[in-house]
């Protein structure tokens, strides 16, 4: 069934009630409130509304549109499970962005793959263009349509539209005869004067405020859906609208990345061979002359990463920039990227060990399991690269595309802040920042609450100031997840 039949036969009244009830359900959930256990339960409703309503459009069911689909669940999740600030802000932006990229794969009439690059210019075009466009449809559901054994009508504009055009004309000359009218009576003019009086009284209550949320929000869901139910771009598109070009792109010749991948090697071996000298030996104390051991820790970790990024940047090169090459030549460009990979492995694996050490004289943060954790993505990468090296078929795009959201899951469900207040607390140096440590999420309470038990003297007192102030600050119900929850109940058996 095409979009305009579609369009015809389904009154828009229903969706439009539905998404005014959704954005009144949005503004009970988090207006004024901390997303918590809001967020999942919110989405699901959101899920509901847009599979009653926009279903006609949707793709039949496959497994990369219900991957994505708990994708954005699991992270929704992620709200009403744990209290990490870091995550809670940086998926204020990744949720959304992953839910408008599943449905405009879901949804879009151009039915491009899940992992196609411009999926993403189609989800922002959709969410600016064919939103604004299908504004107009919020008073769709109040016109009247002609049957078709009606009269024609009389050309001309509607009654409601006749009646605005009236107001718009009456406003200004009613101002002006109010004018007149007040100069030329006394007692009028006195009473008109407490008018703004009124006025001063009158505020924008919180009811007024979620209304007015309510009604926002509840348009854009439906102008929102509407743009995939019926699009509107002329001429309709299906399947990948990529730009054509009558010759195939010009790849580099392969001697010319041949030379170009044994040039950076050579140099990529020698340095690779004279961090072995140090990589593991500064764990025994083996360190370059004049180099302390927070300097050795500290040097070079950033450039080890960007030389990374260059040599991602030469892998694509040599797989996708130049011509395959034939018989030994081949042969030789398929040694050399695999060298360059196990060069790049080698260089993280020197980063991953400074970073190491670092946290060993100095402690874990945030940041550092973060750059650890990025680390092992691009070692993964790596990995992946060495694959579609020996397996030219792989489609490299969609692997990295996967493995990026499943890493980003991954860190998302990994406990850091637990991680973090376990790690520091087993150090063999009794130099732990406990005020760092306290000032963790709900998450680390368990590990802290353990450790105050057993250990007693600051930590003790820390953790009875932290019960004192989490009990001060309750919250609501739409705020509620399971770290926060678990860590209350914690904190208050140990001050009992």
């Amino acid at each position: 069934m095409n979009t305009t039949t579609m369009e015809s036969k389904r009154s828009p009244l229903l969706p439009i009630a539905a998404a005014l009830a959704l954005g009144g359900l949005h503004q009970l959930l988090f207006f004024g409130k901390v997303p918590g256990v809001s967020v999942p339960l919110f989405l699901l409703l959101f899920y509901a509304y847009f599979w009653t309503f926009g279903r006609e459009a949707m793709r039949p069911p496959e497994r990369a549109g219900l991957l994505l689909t708990a994708a954005a669940l699991l992270l929704a999740l992620t709200y009403g499970l744990f209290d990490n600030p870091v995550f809670f802000v940086l998926n204020l932006i990744a949720l959304p962005v992953l839910v408008a990229w599943q449905l405009t794969y879901m949804l879009g009439d151009r039915k491009r793959s899940w992992h196609d690059p411009m999926l993403i210019a189609d989800a922002i075009g959709h969410g600016i263009k064919q939103t604004l466009m299908h504004i107009p449809d919020l008073w769709a559901a109040f016109r009247r349509k002609p049957e078709q054994e009606d009269e024609p009508e009389e050309e001309g504009d509607s009654p409601l539209r006749q009646v605005m055009y009236g107001l718009l004309i009456a406003a200004p000359v009613l101002i002006l005869v109010s004018i007149l009218l007040l100069s030329a009576d006394g007692v009028l003019r006195t009473m008109a004067e407490k008018i703004p009086a009124w006025f001063t009284r009158l505020t924008l209550g919180d009811g007024t405020a979620r209304l007015i949320w309510s009604a926002v929000i509840g348009a854009f869901f439906f102008t929102y859906l509407a743009g995939f139910r019926s699009p509107r771009r002329s001429p309709p598109v299906q399947g990948p609208a990529m730009a054509s070009f009558s010759e195939a792109p010009a790849k580099f010749q392969t001697l010319v990345t041949v030379t170009l991948m044994m040039t950076l090697n050579l140099v990529y071996v020698l340095f690779v061979a004279f961090q072995f000298s140090y990589l593991f030996g500064a764990w025994q104390g083996v360190l370059p002359e004049s180099a302390s051991y927070a300097e050795y820790a500290r040097s070079g970790f950033g450039e080890l990463i960007g030389v990374t990024f260059i040599n991602f940047a030469l892998l694509l090169i040599g797989m996708y920039a130049t011509r395959p090459g034939t018989g030994k030549t081949a042969g030789v460009l398929n040694g050399l990227l695999y060298l360059l990979v196990f060069c790049s492995a080698a260089m993280l694996g020197s980063a991953f060990s400074r970073l190491l050490m670092y946290e060993e004289a100095y402690g874990y943060t945030r940041l550092r399991f973060l750059v650890h954790a990025f680390m092992i993505f691009l070692f993964l990468l790596m990995i992946l690269f060495a694959l579609c090296i020996r397996f030219r078929r792989l489609p490299l795009g969609r692997w990295m595309v996967a493995l990026a959201v499943c890493a980003y899951l991954a860190v998302n469900y990994s406990f850091m802040d637990r991680m973090i207040a376990l790690l520091n607390l087993q150090r063999e140096e009794a130099s732990a920042d406990m005020g760092y440590l306290m000032g963790l999420s709900s998450d680390a309470v368990p590990v802290l609450v353990e450790y105050g038990a057993r250990e007693g003297g600051e930590v003790d007192a820390l953790l009875r100031q932290k019960a004192s102030e989490e009990s001060a600050e309750p919250s609501a119900w739409q705020s509620w997840n399971l770290s926060d929850w678990q860590a209350r109940g914690l904190l208050e058996r140990y001050v009992e």
